[in-house]
């Protein structure tokens, strides 16, 4: 399963597609202090994408995929200013 959803973390893990996108926002929109662990994620639909990026939850851990941790992370870490470019779990 991609999505690995709690009350307020979320581990992204494999390949998240489009199909997951619906998901991910919906939590996104419930957490009250959402996390995410990119950590086991090797691929990220751009609908996902938009969706961290919307809501700008804290990265947990960030990925070790290569692509991943060199052009999206960055990203990610200028819209929330929280996320973690180490890789370890906060």
């Amino acid at each position: 399963m991609p999505l690995e959803l709690h009350d307020d973390s979320a581990t992204l893990v494999g390949v998240v597609t489009v199909d997951e996108v619906e998901q991910l926002t919906g939590w996104l929109r419930a957490a009250r202090k959402p996390r995410v662990s990119l950590r086991r994620c090797n691929h990220l639909h751009t609908g996902a994408l938009q969706a961290l990026l919307l809501f700008k939850p804290k990265i947990s851990a960030a990925p070790t995929d290569a692509f991943l941790a060199a052009q999206v992370l960055p990203l990610l870490n200028a819209g929330s200013g929280q996320a973690s470019n180490r890789g370890t779990e906060s």
